[in-house]
């Protein structure tokens, strides 16, 4: 046998599977707002063709990250917290 039955080999083909499929549904779910470097079908084509590379690609490249909002959504600058180490004016 040539091997990829072995512990180590289908363990790596189950890690580049998870990666692959991960990166296509991810793509797939991601708004085309949220794409950048390219339009999100190219994208697609690109995970199709080239799975390990383009998951990589995808996963580093692919999205912009989520807006983060702030708890009461009030504000966008820095906080003024009053507290036993603040001085006062």
């Amino acid at each position: 046998m040539l091997g990829l039955l072995e512990p180590p080999a289908v363990a790596a083909m189950v890690l580049v599977t998870l990666l692959c499929v991960g990166a296509l549904l991810d793509c797939v779910r991601t708004p085309a707002e949220r794409v950048r470097c390219a339009p999100k079908a190219l994208w697609l084509l690109f995970l199709l063709s080239a799975p390990i590379v383009g998951g990589l690609a995808w996963t580093y490249l692919g999205k912009r990250p989520e807006p983060r909002e702030s708890p009461d959504n009030t504000t966008k600058g820095p906080t003024h917290r009053a507290g036993p180490f603040v001085q006062k004016r």
